[in-house]
């Protein structure tokens, strides 16, 4: 089969494949992960690429157009390469790192959590160093090598002890280079303290670990010193299986093709690794000095983290294979780290309440809170949970991905150049809008938070209806029928050169998703008898989160109409779980009693969700009493 030469830039990276081959499939091999909701079926525009130089065969899309192909712009999913080619992918489909995550939010957290649990987890780590003095207790214990270290640790307060084949065969070595001193190194199992390591000499002060959170569209880690706690290092990239699809249903499809499993099981784990080889070259910290791996996430996640076929959790009966995963071996899923190294994962409810909202509860301390809380993640997927100390009821709404970006015409993630705020002015030449993009960037999209303050700001000026269609009131319409839009960036002033604009079916969309999260945390209100006036405060988790203006929300019935204190963005909770899973036996225990603690709300089988639903789409809700501050 004849072999042609692909170089992709900015980076140059230079690969060879197979005459015919997509372009999509070419960067993948190339290591570089583009942005395809649609997982490759040419349907959502997103892995648009500039072919500079070569030989490449494009199927027609109504997603490109007569102007795009004109300037060399093509879908990588539909364009075969058929012989040399210089392929440039455009900042919008790149898929790409995002350095220095706050992991902690702690101007943020408030008393009441500071009382509860968060910072007051006693530490004691997934995995524990321990010098022992073997020259001394050959006197002390006569016996075997082993039993000498067995007794040691029982003196330290271990349990149950138990030890692999591996490191009991790798034991005589160990002893012939150092028999006065050896460094024991003791994984935590539930019931069990396993000898994992046994290394000569005194390495203890080389001991970390690393905490991840699995997110759908991101994966964010940090480097942890686990004698001190001390976080080293955070990063996050985009996880590689968005280039398969962005939402969980399409990879769970996607698991279902053959070889599908393993791709996805593939991409996560190498999206893992890279952002573990950066944290540790960035802290100068050997990859054999990580002994422990601890790792949160919603079900979906944690299922192709493992390598577990999720495509059950979409059928009946919707269930996971577990909600308590074993402790196993990091390199049991190809984690690259010290062979020996323990990955501890944490549980879930139900399908789709995942590790990722038990880690959120465990961190902001719900389990011993006497304060009526909501804790609310919004993304494809609006999970929840409500209660206190007394009781738990969480819930997961199917928002759809336009609040991240997809299914909507300018829609992007929350990379520099996303607008995230809007702001329409009136000016004796009509209507002036402002924009503010990330980092300062030229605009090239809009992301969730902006496409909340756009609607906000349209609403306002009366440019759309509470119901969300245009009315005939701006001179910066254009389109027609189901094609009119809004035109939010001219072309000239955009970063790519092209408008920028919300179109009708755009806003439909986006209705759609905020009625399903309003319509999920009304159940759950109605569920546990209260009103919403009753919950003390509302913690909003995330990155999308964190860049919410909850004035917005509220003015196009995202949040319910409360006071703005009542609302506190709370970080990256999935991953402050899965840092204190790593670090905390305690940790790990409570998250086992916050799953067996919360009771899950399946909203498919409630019949007066879907009313709640249909109320919900129109701006702010059909109830106008219930946004008085909205009303005025």
């Amino acid at each position: 089969m004849k072999q042609v030469s692909l170089t992709f830039y900015p980076e140059g990276i230079r690969i060879t494949v197979p005459a015919g081959t997509d372009l999509l499939t070419a960067a993948l091999k190339a290591g570089l992960a583009l942005s395809s909701s649609c997982g490759g079926k040419g349907v959502c525009g997103r892995c648009r690429v500039k072919i500079k130089t070569g030989d490449v065969e494009s199927e027609p899309t109504g997603k490109i157009s007569a102007e795009d192909r004109r300037t060399g712009i093509y879908l990588a999913c539909r364009t075969l390469v058929r012989g040399d080619t210089e392929v440039e992918i455009l900042p919008q489909t790149r898929v790409s790192f995002r350095p220095g995550v706050e992991i902690f939010r702690r101007e943020e957290v408030t008393p009441e959590a500071k009382g509860c649990l968060f910072w007051l987890f006693p530490r004691h780590a997934l995995t524990r160093k321990f010098v022992v003095p073997m020259g001394k207790l050959v006197a002390q214990r006569p016996g075997s090598d082993f039993g000498r270290i067995e007794y040691f640790l029982k003196e330290q307060g271990s349990g149950e002890i138990s030890v692999n084949l591996a490191t009991l065969r790798r034991l005589p070595m160990v002893l012939q280079q150092n028999r006065e001193l050896v460094t024991v190194t003791v994984g935590e199992r539930p019931g069990l303290t396993e000898v994992i390591l046994v290394e000569p000499g005194d390495t203890s002060f080389s001991h970390y670990g690393v905490a991840v959170d699995v997110g759908t569209t991101t994966i964010s880690a940090c480097l942890v010193n686990l004698n001190t706690g001390q976080v080293l290092g955070t990063e996050m990239a985009f996880n590689r299986q968005v280039s398969y699809g962005e939402d969980v249903i399409t990879r769970m499809m996607m698991a279902e093709k053959e070889a599908g499993l393993e791709q996805l099981h593939h991409a996560v784990v190498e999206t893992i690794n890279e952002l573990i080889r950066s944290l540790t070259l960035g802290s100068r910290v050997n990859l054999t000095d990580i002994t422990a791996v601890a790792c949160s996430g919603n079900m979906t996640m944690m299922h192709l983290l493992l390598k577990i076929n999720p495509s059950f959790l979409r059928r009946e009966p919707y269930e996971p294979s577990t909600n308590n995963f074993p402790v196993i071996e990091a390199a049991e899923v190809g984690i690259r780290v010290n062979p020996s190294a323990l990955l501890a994962a944490v549980g879930g409810v139900s399908s789709y309440v995942g590790g990722d909202i038990t880690a959120g509860v465990l961190t902001l301390g719900l389990l011993n809170s006497s304060s009526l809380c909501m804790l609310l993640d919004i993304g494809t997927n609006g999970e929840m949970v409500l209660g206190n100390k007394d009781w738990l009821v969480c819930c997961s709404a199917s928002a759809g991905p336009a609040f991240e970006g997809s299914g909507v015409q300018d829609g992007m993630r929350a990379i520099p150049g996303a607008i995230e705020e809007v702001r329409i002015l009136s000016g004796p030449a009509g209507e002036l809008v402002e924009v503010e993009t990330i980092a300062g960037h030229p605009p090239i999209g809009i992301c969730g938070s902006g496409y909340m303050s756009l609607l906000a700001a349209l609403f306002e000026k009366g440019i759309i209806d509470r119901s969300g269609h245009f009315t005939e009131v701006s001179q910066r319409m254009v389109g027609r029928r189901e094609e009119r839009g809004y035109q939010v960036v001219a072309a000239e002033a955009s970063g790519h050169g092209r408008p920028i604009v919300i179109t009708q079916i755009d806003i439909e969309n986006l209705l759609r998703a905020k009625a399903a999260i309003y319509a999920g945390m009304t159940s759950l209100v109605r569920h546990a008898g209260i009103s919403f006036q009753d919950i003390d405060r509302i913690y909003i988790a995330g990155g999308f989160g964190s860049r919410i203006n909850i004035r917005s929300a509220i003015k196009i019935g995202l949040l319910p109409d409360l006071p703005e204190e009542r609302f506190q963005f709370v970080g990256n909770t999935s991953l402050q779980g899965a840092y204190w899973f790593l670090m905390s036996k305690s940790a790990r225990e409570a998250s086992r009693e916050i799953i067996n603690r919360m009771t899950p709300v399946e909203l498919s089988l409630d019949p007066e969700y879907m009313e709640e639903y249909l109320r919900a789409l129109f701006i702010p809700h059909t109830d106008l009493n219930l946004f008085p501050s909205v009303r005025k």
